[in-house]
């Protein structure tokens, strides 16, 4: 998750110095993985209430899924802004050397997890089970993410390679327009959407972070710009079609994801369509700046941190409250606002306790 730029970033602030000089030409990505990090928290809302457990009817219901479609974009907005930053790396020592915080930072919070696991949980935390849990990377569940990013850290030089030696820009789009048909298109048609009807050859589907990765590089390579305004409109239209879609599926049941997931072509458009939005934000205000900067560099750290706010935030809520699904969006913002605070809390904790860089 942490670039060369980043960790310089990270000394930088940590010794107190003014990270605006170096980080203007980044405010725009800063501010995605800061965004993208709120994402990830609030799109766990529904997985830690009794979303999926409802039927899809009425406004509140609508509202709810509209959230959720749009709050799912998180992790294809980090693939997306990997291949933007990882771009001009190649196979070195000293790049493969800087996965080493990645691992550090993924075991801290492992152990965390099992320590908080067995001790407030109350769950049997043997040493080779929790030694297994580490290495299966199911000590924590939210580390699923580690388990994907190092392979894409290990092999992106070579996508980078690869990528460099297609000679001309109609290739390279080629290049993303396939990768979409292999990934992106089975991942939409063959859920419910595709159902009795049509299905896509699906065997190339779990490679999609390539595919991610790759629409980074290019919007990297060729600046491509949208404009604001009509880029904006058409996300809402396209969340909002989303949304109407799954509620159709459902037909008055439960969510059945009949657009697919991370893999699917409508998340692709709609996290690329956001990825253009605001990846050349320039941000001046340095107050403003500060905060985003440091979200953006914890962003592994709240990521992985969330797992432990998520669940001790929504036990405690559970147990002293008694909460309907369709009132629950008025628990959003006090619910994600605790779980993320939490989070960063224990980010800025490891920051403070084991320097890595």
């Amino acid at each position: 998750m942490f670039s060369c730029v980043e960790i310089i970033l990270l000394f930088h602030f940590i010794k107190g110095e003014d990270i605006m000089s170096n980080a203007s030409r980044f405010t725009g990505i800063d501010l995605i993985k800061a965004l993208a990090t709120i994402f990830v928290v609030s799109v766990h809302f529904f997985l830690n209430t009794y979303f999926y457990q409802q039927p899809l009817e009425g406004d509140n219901m609508f509202l709810q899924t509209y959230l959720r479609m749009l709050f799912l974009i998180c992790v294809p907005l980090f693939l997306i802004t990997t291949g933007f930053l990882v771009a001009e790396k190649t196979p070195t020592k000293a790049y493969y050397r800087k996965i080493v915080p990645v691992i550090v930072i993924y075991i801290f919070y492992s152990i965390l997890m099992i320590l908080f696991r067995k001790y407030y949980l109350g769950e049997e935390m043997t040493l080779m089970n929790s030694i297994w849990g580490i290495f299966t990377f199911q000590a924590n569940s939210y580390s699923w993410y580690i388990n994907m990013y190092i392979g894409l850290y290990l092999i992106a030089p070579f996508l980078n390679l690869m990528y460099k030696n297609i000679p001309t820009k109609k290739q390279k789009l080629w290049l993303v327009m396939i990768l979409l048909f292999m990934t992106a298109v089975p991942g939409f048609l063959n859920g419910k959407m595709g159902w009795n009807v049509i299905a896509a050859p699906n065997y190339w589907s779990a490679i999609y972070p390539i595919t991610y990765y790759f629409i980074g590089m290019y919007i990297k390579d060729y600046q491509v710009k949208v404009n604001k305004k009509y880029g904006s409109l058409a996300l809402i239209l396209l969340v909002l079609a989303v949304t109407f879609l799954e509620f159709s599926f459902a037909g008055g049941g439960k969510f059945v994801a009949a657009v697919g997931y991370y893999a699917s072509l409508v998340i692709v458009m709609e996290a690329t369509l956001f990825f253009l939005l605001f990846y050349d934000v320039k941000i001046n205000n340095k107050f403003v700046l500060k905060p985003i900067t440091l979200i953006s560099l914890l962003s592994l750290d709240i990521y992985l941190a969330s797992k432990i706010s998520d669940t001790f935030i929504y036990k405690y809520i559970y147990e002293n409250f008694t909460l309907n699904q369709h009132e629950i969006l008025l628990w959003f913002g006090p619910i994600v606002g605790a779980t993320f605070l939490m989070a960063f809390t224990l980010g800025y904790i490891r920051l403070k306790t084991i320097r890595v860089r």
